[in-house]
C-alpha cells in the first residue's frame, strides 16, 4: 500500500475536501504509486499563467481560469522508480479506474461530479465503448476536477483492467 509524501500532503491540504478524500482513498487502493506534483493542487493566477505560457495549459489564469485556482482540481501523477512519470498510460488508466471506483463509494458528493482529463477529446478507436490502451486517450491524464454537471462523452473505464 502506498502513501503520500510530505509535499503531496501539503498540496492536497489546499484542495476541496472531496478531492482530498478521493486522493487518500485512491492511493490506498492503487496498484501504482502516485503523487501530487508542484502545480498539481491549488494554483495562483500567476502559476496558471506560467503554465499557459509554457504551453502546458489552455487556460491563462486571468481571462480563462482553471479549476485548480479554486481548489476544485487535482493532478495525480504516477511516481515510478523515484520520479514522476508522465508517459506511462497504463499507470494513468489504473489510477483513473481506481479513482472512479473510490468516487462511486463516497457517500456524499454534495451535488458534484468527478471529471477526468483523460476523457477530454479521447477517441474510442476500437469501438468497444471502453477507454483502453488501443484508444486515443484524452489530453490531460493526471487531471481530476469537480463540477456541478456530469461529464459528457465519458467512456466506461470500469472494465479496463481486464483488457490490460
Amino acid at each position: 500500500m502506498y502513501k503520500f509524501g510530505k509535499q503531496s500532503k501539503v498540496r492536497l491540504a489546499k484542495v476541496h475536501h472531496l478531492l482530498q478524500e478521493l486522493a487518500y482513498a485512491t492511493i490506498k487502493k492503487s496498484e501504482y504509486d502516485f503523487g501530487i506534483p508542484n502545480t498539481g493542487g491549488l494554483r495562483t493566477a500567476e502559476m496558471q499563467k506560467e503554465l499557459y505560457d509554457k504551453g502546458y495549459s489552455k487556460l491563462d489564469g486571468y481571462k480563462k481560469k482553471s479549476y485548480h485556482q479554486t481548489g476544485l482540481a487535482l493532478d495525480m501523477v504516477p511516481y515510478i522508480e523515484g520520479k514522476y512519470t508522465w508517459q506511462n498510460k497504463t499507470a494513468f488508466l489504473h489510477i483513473a479506474r481506481t479513482a472512479f471506483e473510490v468516487w462511486n463509494q463516497l457517500e456524499n458528493h454534495q451535488g458534484l461530479f468527478l471529471h477526468w482529463g483523460g476523457f477530454w477529446r479521447a477517441k474510442d478507436l476500437n469501438d468497444n465503448n471502453l477507454l483502453d490502451l488501443d484508444d486515443k486517450l484524452g489530453w490531460d491524464l493526471p487531471h481530476f476536477e469537480l463540477r456541478n454537471k456530469a461529464q459528457a462523452n465519458a467512456m466506461d473505464i470500469a472494465e479496463l483492467l481486464a483488457n490490460i
